[in-house]
């Protein structure tokens, strides 16, 4: 059994039908994983026998009684010919990556046509040579985007967020939350791209990057869409070596091992595996878009970290920045007051906590 991965179907989101017991009845058999379509419980089980699970969500409903089993087992069905594609992709995308590493612009990489060429099948990829040539980002940041961005030095985006409360400006980015626990602060100016369903014949997807200056943030609006990626490995290397400060997506990205191994920042609605190649192109550049219910416009200031992003409009940057400051000031006394001995509700009377992020 060994070779053998579970696959539940016919979910419901109302119970579970897979637990601990489960699990670890299938770490004894050696079965590699489960996906369910479906929730899942006791996952602290799964967790201790490092067993792989993969579901909707968790709930402590049980199914017993509630759902029951009516068939299993699936035939195999072109099984080889999915093999070998996917193998030529992962080479093919093995060159790529070496030619991204070695300075080659995105936008050749991914419209060079030997790299397309191993795609459609070519029999021999010995005879694929890439023109490497080592290149570094050309584009800096301008002195008032480096000024604005130290601006929020020493700021985090529960602080930000509420000088934003304060001003009455609208800037926190719902349901955009970032890929890993990531301890620093993230700055920098939005780069914005806007996605739109692909033409025919499709456009590109990710020329733009080679736009992008050093410290900027790359802020996507795929119109929330969660049925395919518009971010994967290839983008997060080369916006790594180019030194971006991160990527917001109104949408989903994939290829997360890489990033998070990279130690690249992003921030979406989610993570999927489904490529976004003929199904969006880029819509435009550098213009309004949404994110998370929240509008940015070009060389707005994005601040994110491990609790999600808010956007600051570039024009009371420096306000918010001095709100921001005071606000973290005042809530740093109240520790302060509280490792001496104070109460929680003697400190947060004295330094007015529940005024903090109220407008006037």
């Amino acid at each position: 059994m060994d070779h053998r991965i579970l696959v539940i179907s016919g979910g419901t989101d109302g119970v579970s039908c897979w637990g601990d017991i489960f699990a670890n009845a299938s770490k004894e058999k050696r079965i590699r994983g489960t996906i369910i379509d479906g929730m899942s419980r006791d996952i602290h089980g799964s967790r201790e026998v490092g067993y792989p699970a993969y579901g909707l969500g968790v709930t402590m409903i049980s199914a017993r009684n509630r759902v029951v089993q009516v068939d299993s087992g699936t035939p195999l069905q072109r099984i080889e010919e999915v093999l070998d594609l996917a193998e030529w992709i992962y080479r093919r995308q093995s060159l790529m990556f070496d030619a991204v590493r070695a300075g080659k612009p995105v936008s050749e990489v991914t419209h060079d046509t030997q790299f397309e060429a191993i795609h459609e099948g070519t029999p021999s990829l010995t005879a694929v040579s890439v023109a490497l040539s080592s290149k570094q980002n050309p584009k800096k940041a301008s002195a008032e985007d480096q000024e604005l961005v130290a601006l929020f030095a020493g700021s985090d985006t529960p602080g930000v967020s509420d000088a934003l409360d304060k001003l009455g400006i609208p800037g926190q980015g719902f349901g955009i939350m970032p890929l890993a626990d990531y301890k620093k602060v993230f700055v920098g100016p939005a780069f914005t791209v806007r996605y739109v369903p692909a033409s025919d014949p499709p456009g590109s997807v990710g020329d733009f990057i080679d736009d992008v200056a050093i410290g900027d943030f790359v802020v996507i609006d795929n119109g929330s869409r969660t049925d395919c990626t518009v971010w994967g490995d290839i983008m997060t290397q080369y916006a790594g070596l180019r030194g971006i400060a991160g990527s917001v997506i109104d949408g989903v990205c994939r290829d997360v091992n890489r990033a998070i191994n990279d130690g690249y920042p992003l921030f979406t609605a989610g993570r999927w595996m489904r490529t976004g190649k003929d199904r969006v192109q880029v819509g435009g550049i550098n213009e309004l878009v949404g994110i998370g219910k929240v509008r940015v416009n070009p060389r707005d200031i994005v601040v994110a970290d491990a609790n999600g992003v808010v956007i600051v409009p570039r024009n009371r940057a420096r306000e918010v920045a001095e709100v921001a400051r005071r606000i973290e000031k005042s809530e740093e006394s109240i520790r302060e007051m509280i490792a001496g001995g104070a109460t929680i509700a003697e400190a947060r009377e004295q330094l007015g906590y529940h005024t903090l992020q109220r407008q006037g």
